[in-house]
């Protein structure tokens, strides 16, 4: 009786182990889709698979890197478009949602049509319709770096602007103040460059990524 109480014991315990990582294995799976998907479209985006010679494809395989994916899988999956012949394509839609909000959404899409009734569809049931060629020029894209203090700095306010101005930053703001995350925005040419410059200062990078920044906020309930 003893036994059998440990063997069920041991079992459930395993069985509950088992199901928490099947669980982990398979949010990692669809973590790395989501990337080599990016990688994808950076390819087509800046025109080549070499990521000395594209600035989208460096961004994007670099923030791979910095979610865990193996070396192996960021070259296959680079691999495999280089190999692709399908007509798979980067698609933008344009989206208004809730309270004169703007979305912009990018798609690695084989069939642009499907693709946007698929998300029509979506949007209806969200309160939110497509705005074609009416929302893109609210954005500007620029490069941002999320990079933290050199451990000697111990006030970050006397310097933290100098940095900037520096190393080719428009502008920066903190991230996280406890942990001493700042965010650097410039121009997505100078990206790199910017990136290097802060490393000389001893700056720790922890992202740098291309991202459409709004012209104007808009608030936004819960609910919506």
């Amino acid at each position: 009786s003893f036994l059998l109480i440990k063997r069920n014991a041991g079992h459930s315990k395993w069985a509950n182990i088992k199901h928490i990582k099947e669980a982990k294995d398979s949010q990692r799976s669809k973590l790395f889709m989501k990337l080599c998907q990016r990688i994808k479209i950076a390819i087509q985006e800046g025109g080549s698979s070499n990521p000395d010679h594209n600035l989208h494809l460096a961004q994007a395989v670099e923030v791979a890197k910095k979610q865990c994916m193996p070396i192996g899988s960021i070259n296959n999956c680079i691999k495999s478009v280089q190999q692709d012949k399908s007509r798979a394509q980067s698609t933008w839609y344009e989206i208004r949602g809730p309270n004169g909000s703007l979305i912009i959404a990018l798609a690695w899409t084989e069939n642009p049509r499907k693709t946007k009734d698929t998300l029509a569809t979506i949007l209806r049931k969200n309160n939110a319709i497509f705005a074609n060629n009416s929302a893109k020029h609210n954005f500007e894209q620029k490069g941002v770096i999320s990079a933290k203090l050199p451990i000697h700095i111990t006030n970050p306010a006397e310097v933290i602007v100098d940095h900037a101005i520096e190393c080719g930053a428009e502008e920066v703001s903190p991230c996280d103040i406890e942990d001493g995350v700042y965010k650097f925005i410039c121009e997505l040419d100078q990206m790199h460059i910017v990136k290097g410059r802060l490393q000389s200062l001893k700056y720790n990078i922890q992202s740098a990524e291309f991202l459409f920044i709004p012209k104007l906020k808009v608030e936004l309930t819960d609910e919506q």
